[in-house]
């Protein structure tokens, strides 16, 4: 258990001479002591909290605990998650009997958790950001290729999609167990990437290789709402008459610049990087649309092919399948930053999502 203490000041009054000077305490100081299983940890991460070695002049009153996110809890102690990553203060400040209070905080590290497909495995794994394997279960079915971590109704799912032996298949399955939640058909016969998009609308957004198209997709039935094509996006001057969906290699969804976040689609053929902003429904008898932003960028040719690619904290990472590596690229230049994992299990990387 980590322990950290605070010693809240003592105040006495001005004629009293100081305590030491008699050699023993009138009046015991207030101490908030913060008993913690852990202090970092990977996304999800739940941390067990005590307060019960806090101390003061007629004992502890009140507690109370705040964890950097806006909740607070009263109580001598209990447990958290911490639902996303990211470096968090949590505080306790305790009240003795005599009205003294004292704060003790203790910063937490919660770091995001990388997902990977392994289609000639058939496995799920999830690792950390420098590879080290966390957990790992049988994909759902065989050849799995798409992830998608999805905080779905205040709790943690994935989102697999898997070719299967003819059967192509999306799943919505357990985090910690692989235990399958839902399922349903896949749309065409090709799947490859998907991604969650958090925003409202909350929509899983899916791309085939054989149909060419992308798919908007209901985050609980898995029905279709709409599908985008090449001469969909032709229309853009973006993209123009440039090859597009004809060889998808990574598709994931980001929080911003739209209110309802963008897409960044990775098209094999020409290697370049596209942002699609996702434009929500203007009234209940319209649709999403997509709206290609910006200009494309064309990645370096060593990391391909890519099987997929991954968004986070305004960089890209890209599963490169050749090196067995996830290399992160700078999405302004197109380059790669340095950064990479390697040595993570399995033999053959399809998929590739990161929970933050």
């Amino acid at each position: 258990m980590r322990r950290i203490c605070f010693t809240g000041w003592l105040a006495v009054a001005v004629l009293l001479l100081p305590l030491s000077f008699f050699g023993c305490v009138l009046f015991p100081s207030t101490n908030a002591v913060i008993e913690l299983n852990g202090s970092s940890g990977i996304v999800p991460f739940t941390v067990e909290f005590d307060g019960s070695s806090s101390s003061g002049s007629g004992g502890i009153d009140t507690y109370h605990w705040t964890f950097g996110t806006g909740d607070e809890w009263y109580g001598e102690g209990g447990s958290y998650t911490y639902e996303h990553a990211g470096s968090y203060t949590l505080t306790l400040t305790v009240r003795d009997a005599s009205g003294r209070t004292s704060t003790a905080s203790v910063t937490i590290e919660v770091g995001p958790a990388v997902w990977i497909t392994d289609e000639n495995l058939d496995r799920i794994y999830k690792l950390d950001m420098e590879g080290n394997e966390i957990a790992s279960f049988a994909a759902p079915a065989s050849r799995p290729r798409g992830i998608a971590p999805a905080l779905f109704n205040g709790e943690w799912s994935l989102y697999v999609v898997c070719q299967g032996d003819g059967f192509q298949r999306i799943f919505r399955v357990d985090p910690e167990t692989g235990a399958v939640v839902a399922e349903r058909s896949a749309p065409a016969q090709n799947p490859l990437q998907l991604t969650y998009g958090a925003d409202d609308p909350e929509l899983v957004w899916h791309v085939d290789g054989l149909s060419g198209k992308i798919y908007e997709l209901n985050p609980t039935s898995f029905q279709v709402l709409g599908s985008f094509g090449t001469n969909y996006f032709h229309a853009s001057q973006q993209v123009g008459n440039e090859p597009f969906l004809h060889d998808p290699q990574g598709l994931d969804w980001a929080e911003e610049p739209g209110p309802a976040g963008s897409l960044w689609y990775l098209e094999g053929e020409t290697k370049r990087l596209y942002e699609i902003e996702i434009v929500p429904p203007t009234s209940i008898f319209s649709g999403v649309q997509l709206k290609v932003t910006g200009d494309p960028v064309e990645l370096d040719p060593s990391v391909f092919p890519v099987s997929a690619i991954a968004w986070y904290d305004g960089l890209l990472w890209v599963a490169d399948v050749y090196h067995h590596e996830i290399v992160q690229i700078d999405p302004a230049t197109g380059m790669k930053t340095g950064e990479k994992i390697t040595e993570f299990p399995g033999t053959k990387i399809a998929g590739l999502a990161i929970q933050k």
